[in-house]
């Protein structure tokens, strides 16, 4: 079981990963434009959609790695109702020669996911090359029916890290879609 979900969030930031693998018109992120971060709810139910993307945006932000891309952020806004995709909240951070990304801003950024009470599900894993340098590490996070996946990937221009954040019961009624995340 947990194999599939590992499987299932792997294919989630990969299939993502290729859409929107751009950057503004600007040749840069722009930095998002973020609202208060809305109240955390009392208790233990699922959050919001709400909440997760002021997780994602105050964690980037207090970071300090690259603002969302804005094509990808709205990834999930463009995806078919009743899709699996339409259950997700996006973020991803192109570094660049002028501002990289690298592994110590991918363990920033999840150090403050965990501030905001995400939970590691599982072992953390990096793939490494053949010099022994790790060029991707990812990592499934937990949190109040929601499951993330985070990765970082070594580029040539910088490193990019990606989130894709999942409503578990989204995604469980919208199961029969087509293809991995339709």
């Amino acid at each position: 079981m947990r194999r599939t979900k590992w499987a299932a969030a792997a294919i989630a930031v990969i299939a993502l990963g290729t859409v929107g693998c751009g950057t503004s018109d600007t040749g840069i992120g722009v930095a998002a434009t973020t609202a208060p971060p809305s109240p955390r709810p009392q208790g233990t139910g699922p959050l919001t959609k709400d909440v997760v993307r002021a997780d994602l945006d105050t964690s980037v932000a207090d970071s300090g790695v690259p603002a969302n891309d804005p094509y990808y952020a709205r990834t999930p806004d463009r995806a078919p109702a009743g899709s699996r995709l339409s259950c997700s909240v996006t973020y991803k951070g192109f570094g660049t020669e002028s501002t990289p990304v690298d592994l110590a801003h991918y363990d920033g950024l999840v150090g403050e996911l965990r501030e905001r009470d995400w939970r590691q599900s599982g072992d953390r894993r990096e793939r490494k090359d053949a010099d022994g340098v790790i060029g991707v590490v990812s990592a499934v996070l937990k949190q109040r029916g929601w499951t993330m996946a985070a990765e970082y990937r070594i580029t040539a221009t910088g490193g990019v890290i990606t989130l894709v954040a999942f409503d578990d019961a989204c995604v469980k009624k919208n199961a029969a879609g087509t293809g991995p995340l339709g």
